[in-house]
């Protein structure tokens, strides 16, 4: 397993957004062997763009030669494959089960795009899109969600040049291995906002919109906004207003007429009751 030419096709069956940086193939000197896990790294990037840090993860720093790692995330979540070969991302340090300051023939690394300090400024693409491509590429490999592991942990003991990355994750690393554990077992039963928004747009504008429905022929694309769903799931998970668009498309299936306002109003009060904010 000298290259790893199996990313991108791995990323993918996960259902993740990728792009192929020029020259993947051939970037890195062969040298990946036995993977036991992932290391995870922010580039402590710019602020504005979607991965500004590219240039600086294909050619390196004035510390370390490029590539800085296999893999990046954009702020999108799109997965940028950069490299097949060996990265220099892990530098010193040490973790059960890995050679004292060697890891980078054993580990893939991640930079995933972020200013890495206060405010933090992971979005909600990446939110989703790194701990499931990391359970994806685990999967593969396979190893367990221990074996996502922060760079910070990995350089927990140096001197200098100490690590905090990724900074600012919610609730830190663990949370991370938590989203990822969830992944390697449900394989995502938790859906995306988007993939869950645009499932319940379709089906209940091709239901409204069918002439043959004895229902309100009401079109529901101007009454869903993305930027409110995107809102409520960041709140609730989708807790209140997936219970209320459940119930109408049940109602669809059985050929019922669907009191709209009456199906809101049920979906504002479950997204109410998953905030905790009881009725009043």
């Amino acid at each position: 397993m000298a290259r790893l030419l199996w990313l991108p096709d791995v990323l993918r069956g996960a259902g993740l957004k990728v792009s192929e940086v020029n020259g993947w193939r051939t970037r890195g000197a062969d040298g990946m062997r036995d993977l036991r896990g992932v290391l995870l790294h922010h580039t402590a990037g710019p602020r504005a763009g979607n991965y500004p840090s590219l240039g600086t993860v294909l050619n390196g720093n004035s510390y370390t030669p490029g590539p800085l790692a296999q893999l990046g995330l954009g702020r999108d979540g799109t997965w940028l494959v950069i490299a097949s070969g060996l990265a220099n991302h892990a530098g010193e340090g040490d973790w059960p089960g890995l050679p004292k300051s060697n890891a980078n023939p054993y580990m893939i690394g991640v930079e995933a795009e972020s200013a890495g300090e206060r405010p933090y400024d992971w979005t909600a693409a990446q939110i989703e899109a790194y701990p499931r491509g990391v359970a994806a590429l685990l999967r593969h490999i396979g190893r367990g969600s221990e074996w996502a592991i922060a760079h910070k942990e990995w350089a927990r003991n140096r001197v200098e040049r100490k690590k905090i990355d990724p900074a600012g994750w919610p609730g830190d690393i663990s949370g991370f291995r938590a989203s990822v554990a969830r992944w390697l077992n449900n394989q995502g039963d938790d859906v995306s906002y988007d993939d869950a928004y645009r499932a319940v747009r379709d089906i209940l504008n091709e239901e409204f919109d069918n002439p043959n429905n004895s229902g309100r022929k009401t079109n529901l694309r101007a009454q869903i906004s993305h930027s409110d769903w995107r809102t409520d799931y960041t709140i609730s998970q989708l807790t209140g207003r997936i219970a209320g668009l459940t119930e109408a498309v049940g109602q669809l299936a059985q050929g019922r007429q669907v009191d709209v306002a009456a199906i809101t109003q049920a979906a504002e009060a479950g997204a109410r009751q998953a905030l905790g904010q009881g009725q009043g």
